[in-house]
């Protein structure tokens, strides 16, 4: 990152770990020791009052911080970069059916399938791609990260936690699928797209485990994950520098240190 990106980024971290601190703040540890008794025979009080208000702050980062700091990331490097972008375009019937057939089976349990289909990005395009026939209808997905001037082509990624139920891993592959086919019908054919998965808990990509990403996703050629995710958008040691910044935003604000 260069001076200008490190300050931008460090600002999208520090704003929103200060909106995060009246949570916080919202219980005590009286309240801990009152409402969660048993609890306190296997977690000290602490580790409890931070689990309390977890999940009211993931959700936040989700919807929040992740698109703002992969917006203020890639404009270290790029032009036209958006979130929450609208990509827009027709798609022949047939390609529409394919793409939900697609989902439809990856989605159904091994055992329930008549035929086995497992994740295979080049299989699934080339199977979109050659389905022709039909009407012609309307599509669009919105994007979480859109870069339309990516060195590789006009990049899509849908930034997600990386431990997405069924639904989500589901929906987001929809959303490739038929961002690809938007742009492979305009003529558009080095479009990139990506599932981007923000953190991983299981620190490294041949660990990684997550079931239904997994059985949904092509994990090689759909998938980003924590630091690649990072690394790919800001260039090299984006990720190393974030992980920089975030120390020095905990150490910035002593409410969220001492949590």
């Amino acid at each position: 990152m260069n001076s200008t990106t490190r300050d931008a980024v460090f600002g999208v971290l520090r704003e929103f770990a200060a909106s995060q601190i009246p949570k916080l703040s919202k219980w005590t540890i009286e309240d801990i020791r009152l409402g969660y008794p048993f609890h306190q025979i296997f977690f000290p009080e602490e580790a409890i009052l931070a689990a309390r208000v977890e999940r009211s702050v993931v959700t936040s980062m989700g919807t929040r911080l992740y698109p703002a700091l992969a917006k203020a990331v890639a404009f270290g490097r790029f032009k036209s970069v958006h979130t929450e972008h609208v990509v827009e375009g027709t798609v022949n019937d047939a390609a529409i059916n394919m793409i939900e057939q697609i989902v439809t089976e990856l989605r159904t349990p091994q055992s329930q399938r008549e035929s086995p289909r497992r994740p295979d990005h080049e299989g699934e395009m080339g199977d979109i791609l050659y389905s022709r026939g039909g009407g012609q209808s309307n599509r669009s997905v919105t994007a979480d990260l859109y870069i339309d001037d990516f060195e590789q082509g006009p990049l899509l990624v849908e930034l997600k936690s990386p431990l997405p139920n069924l639904d989500v891993a589901a929906e987001s592959k929809r959303k490739l699928l038929y961002y690809l086919t938007i742009m492979n019908r305009r003529g558009i054919d080095r479009s990139r797209a990506y599932l981007g998965l923000t953190y991983n808990p299981y620190v490294t990509r041949d660990r990684y485990g997550h079931s239904f990403t997994k059985q949904i996703m092509d994990m090689e050629k759909q998938v980003l994950i924590g630091s690649e995710l990072w690394d790919y958008i800001g260039g090299p040691n984006t990720y190393s520098e974030l992980l920089s910044l975030i120390e020095k935003v905990r150490v910035d604000l002593p409410n969220t240190a001492s949590f």
